[in-house]
């Protein structure tokens, strides 16, 4: 989808966003993430529609990378969590990209980021379902998240003096732990 298509389909929906421009992709991953890895970053020019979240930390963003005289939706990201919107029809790629900002901004998803702040690499993260019934993904695996977050540091992570940084997210919270 190009930007304009996408500009029109969320002012049908009414979300609101604003518009950033950013030199290459390398300069928007470091907009987005705190430790970012650019070794594979394109040089082309870079928009970004930005839908400001209520926890004034991660925002909803849809880049969009130059490619001839225009600009192509590459990616959703909620705050630095990214969808991996690609081999969509059209038509699909449309309904889901409404419906994953929707399910957003309605609070049902979830972000757990981790980042290893000795070497500054991200660790994992993880999107969570809070209206499913997923063991893994869903409120139960959501939970048990953050038992194991809020679990004690264990001896090798004591010893190694590990510094892990969790960042935990929806359209309303941000949270970030490091321990």
């Amino acid at each position: 989808m190009t930007l304009n298509e996408v500009k029109v389909l969320l002012s049908e929906n009414q979300i609101p966003f604003e518009l950033c421009e950013f030199e290459n992709e390398a300069a928007y991953w470091q907009h987005i993430s705190q430790f970012p890895y650019t070794q594979n970053a394109k040089v082309c020019k870079v928009i970004a529609l930005i839908i400001s979240s209520n926890n004034h930390h991660k925002n909803i963003e849809l880049q969009f990378n130059a490619l001839n005289d225009e600009f192509i939706l590459d990616e959703l990201y909620f705050g630095d969590y990214g969808f991996e919107m690609f081999d969509y029809t059209e038509e699909m790629l449309a309904n889901d990209l409404v419906n994953n900002i929707n399910k957003i901004r309605s609070g049902y998803l979830v972000v757990i980021t981790a980042i290893n702040l000795n070497n500054k690499r991200r660790l994992g993260d993880a999107l969570f379902y809070l209206s499913g019934d997923d063991d893994a993904f869903g409120e139960e695996g959501y939970k048990k998240a953050l038992r194991q977050i809020h679990k004690p540091k264990g001896l090798l992570a004591r010893l190694f003096k590990s510094k892990i940084q969790y960042e935990i997210y929806d359209w309303d919270s941000y949270q970030c732990i490091i321990k």
